[in-house]
């Protein structure tokens, strides 16, 4: 027999460890967690939440796991080698002493503690009668080293706990109980495993928050007031642009843990530099799709952290700030969803500009919100545009929250509602010659239109005129659009002199902060259009009667907008609702308070009752409302656009030495650090392009080459033209518009 029973095996010099040090670890991050937020349970609660801890792993004592992670000279004989092997949840819960427990939980709570255990690890489903075997026979020779490890177990294992392992017919109540014991579970158990903490302490994000406003003589305005004292409530609230809608979020979360999402990564970038650098937060994490790339960048020469990339990932930071999808996929209900709604049930999570999301996509947050609300958690949606008949939807689904009835709107110095912007509509395609019609030279000019295609034609017709203009979308190699992004955001501060022409696509949407003088722009619809305003005289009166905002309906439809195609950029029952609401305040003023109820009035269920885009929102809630725990078996798709990342053939001949040595150090065996800062440099040379586009390339048998970035990933080289100054274009483009789901702002 063995002397100790262990849970993980050798690894290198490291020795291995015994199920009593593991559980040591896991109850070290139990009471860490309880410290930091005492009010997640009641105190029985915690106690159940303790003992699922503390026996989760016991099941370990049985000789096939002890043979199986020990060396073939330590094993011992096996009675039943003709077994397959139970999974240790299983068998965990035969060592747990029932009668104990059932007399200090009651039936209900003995279910939850018993599930949790049994399934805190996803595995095929229990051979009843081999457990049965493995369970009076093999197990009862371990109780003596379990207890002399310290475990208190039953004094005879029997196979009884099958009346209290269930996760799908659980009372609503215990159901949400079920998530957070398992959730937090298995979030302690990553957290024990990789020998990091599980949570981090806050830092007292208010008194920063204060420090920040103190240092730079900012005074609270009325949004920032209201929702530093209104922290206990869940809030949609609209607020126009430039009106410190983050900050306001920040001193809603307080000093609770926080999740601040975003639709663009270059927001999420921002506000996480802006949160270090300027706010003085240490303790926030970076999560999204380049996480890794992001973290190796700011290191420089130093090494990342490996923790730092594991309590970013299971959201161990008091503030973390990332993309939704990394957040609300949850509400498929899958196995393992469970630690994300645990973690949301003493969160508060931001959503900032909502509007920026596909229909389905904003099905699923609402969907989200009602199960968040259910187990404990609290959001706020804040947007400059708030779609009333969501809010509609949230009301009959029984979401709790607050609704200002009257928005917050920036004031001038007088305390007047700032007027900002004169706008003329004109019914006509947007075409070069109506740019130069201004006095460009002395005035920022912001143009943003609704396709790649558009911007490259435009910049290419002011090229003809001898005109220099600067051009910014998702087309570009990642090295060439993070230098403009800088530029634009510098051009765009109001210190700044320097005048121009910045030609973009929706990524400058929502979140960045550019001041400009101009705005030319097609019009996608009035949600889109008013993020766009936002650009323009963000923080300024505009007092003059001639235009500072051209908004071009096209002739007959804008760039990126099809009667026809899914495939259009806003739905086109959309797009017509909005410019007929628009057309109202053609070559005249539109105040804040015309854009709010324009929202109001564009987006009902009656002027949308057709539209495609309303009946893919009511579809997805209707499906995902009646869907079962567990009744799928894998995460949903939060993006239907397809992308594939490749290397333009002239990037690639430009750097061909450099890339084909960071190739030889991602597939030869190198130190990891060093693989990560290789893969980190070779995506400074991506660009990600639609996959039919690939496909296409693919057909023409353009496509021959490939770097290989490691066992896994490649990049087609591709002989598409390229430029650093409009990025990437190919003859067989057709524009890739919005398609069902996902983030219809990360297609342009």
């Amino acid at each position: 027999m063995f002397q100790e029973i262990i849970a993980k095996s050798y690894k290198g010099n490291e020795k291995a460890v015994t199920i009593w040090e593991h559980t040591n670890e896991l109850l070290k991050r139990f009471n860490q967690l309880k410290v930091i937020y005492p009010n997640i349970f009641t105190e029985t609660e915690w106690n159940l939440l303790y003992n699922a801890c503390y026996y989760h792993d016991v099941g370990k004592a049985n000789t096939k796991f002890q043979n199986k992670i020990r060396q073939k000279s330590e094993q011992i004989s096996d009675d039943y080698p003709y077994l397959p092997e139970v999974p240790h949840g299983y068998l965990s819960c035969a060592y747990i002493p029932v009668d104990e427990f059932l007399d200090i939980y009651g039936d209900s709570l003995m279910k939850i503690l018993m599930s949790a255990v049994y399934y805190h690890h996803d595995r095929e489903p229990e051979q009843i009668e081999v457990s049965e075997i493995v369970i009076e026979n093999d197990l009862p020779q371990y109780i003596p080293l379990l207890e002399k490890q310290g475990f208190n177990v039953r004094e005879e294992t029997i196979m009884d706990y099958g009346e209290f392992v269930t996760k799908e017919n659980l009372e609503e109540k215990d159901f949400y109980l079920f998530i957070k014991i398992k959730g937090l579970l298995n979030k302690l158990d990553f957290a024990a495993s990789a020998y990091v903490e599980a949570e981090i302490q806050h830092e007292e994000l208010i008194h920063k928050l204060d420090t920040f406003f103190e240092e730079k003589n900012y005074v609270l305005n009325d949004l920032q007031k209201y929702m530093k004292t209104h922290r206990n409530q869940n809030h949609i609230v609209v607020a126009s642009t430039g009106l410190g809608k983050t900050e306001a979020a920040l001193y809603w979360i307080g000093n609770a843990k926080g999740i601040f999402t975003l639709p663009l990564k270059v927001s999420i970038n921002s506000i996480y530099d802006r949160l270090i650098d300027k706010i003085k937060c240490n303790s926030v994490g970076l999560l999204h799709s380049d996480t890794l790339s992001e973290y190796t960048q700011r290191a420089k020469d130093e090494e990342v952290n490996l923790a730092l990339i594991s309590q970013t990932r299971q959201l161990s930071y008091p503030l973390t700030v990332c993309t939704i999808d990394q957040i609300i996929d949850f509400v498929a209900l899958y196995p393992g969803f469970e630690m994300k709604l645990a973690i949301l049930s003493y969160s508060k999570l931001v959503i900032d500009e909502i509007q920026m999301y596909s229909p389905y996509l904003v099905a699923l947050i609402v969907l989200g919100l009602k199960h968040i609300t259910n187990v404990g958690g609290h959001f706020l949606i804040m947007t400059a545009t708030f779609p009333p008949f969501v809010a509609e939807t949230m009301r009959k689904l029984g979401i709790p929250f607050e609704q200002r009835k009257e928005p917050f709107l920036k004031l001038d110095a007088e305390g007047k509602v700032i007027s900002r912007h004169f706008m003329q509509i004109l019914e006509k395609d947007l075409v070069a010659e109506e740019i130069l019609a201004v006095d460009y030279k002395k005035k920022k000019v912001l143009v943003i239109v609704n396709t790649v295609t558009k911007a490259q034609k435009l910049y290419e017709q002011l090229k003809k005129y001898k005109i220099e203009a600067e051009v910014l979308h998702s087309r570009f190699i990642h090295a060439d659009r993070k230098k403009k992004e800088i530029a634009i955001e510098e051009m765009g501060k109001l210190t700044n002199d320097k005048t121009g022409i910045w030609i973009t696509t929706q990524v400058v949407e929502a979140s960045i902060d550019i001041d400009f003088d101009v705005l030319f722009t097609e019009l996608s619809d009035a949600s889109g259009l008013f993020q766009r305003m936002g650009r323009v005289y963000r923080n300024r009166t505009y007092n003059l009667d001639i235009p500072n905002i051209y908004v071009y309906t096209g002739e007959p439809l804008p760039s990126g907008i099809s009667s026809t195609s899914k495939k259009s950029v806003v739905d086109v029952t959309i797009y017509k609702k909005s410019k007929e609401a628009l057309m109202k305040f053609n070559n005249n003023y539109i105040s804040e308070n015309d854009k709010v109820d324009i929202v109001n009035n564009v987006y009902t269920r009656e002027n949308l009752a057709e539209s495609n885009y309303l009946k893919e929102f009511d579809n997805t809630i209707a499906s995902y409302s009646n869907l079962m725990a567990y009744e799928l078996d894998s995460k949903p798709a939060l993006r239907d656009i397809q992308n594939e990342n490749i290397i333009p053939e002239t990037i690639f001949r430009q750097n061909e030495s450099h890339i084909k040595k960071l190739e030889e150090i991602l597939n030869n065996k190198s130190d990891w650090m060093e693989k990560v800062k290789a893969l980190t440099e070779l995506k400074k040379y991506v660009v990600a392009i639609p996959s039919w586009a690939f496909q296409k390339a693919k057909k023409n048998h353009l496509i021959g080459t490939f770097i290989h970035a490691g066992r896994n990933q490649s990049y087609a080289i591709v002989p598409f033209s390229y430029s650093e100054e409009v990025g990437l274009t190919y003859d067989i483009d057709e524009d890739c518009m919005l398609c069902k789901g996902g983030f219809k702002s990360d297609t342009k």
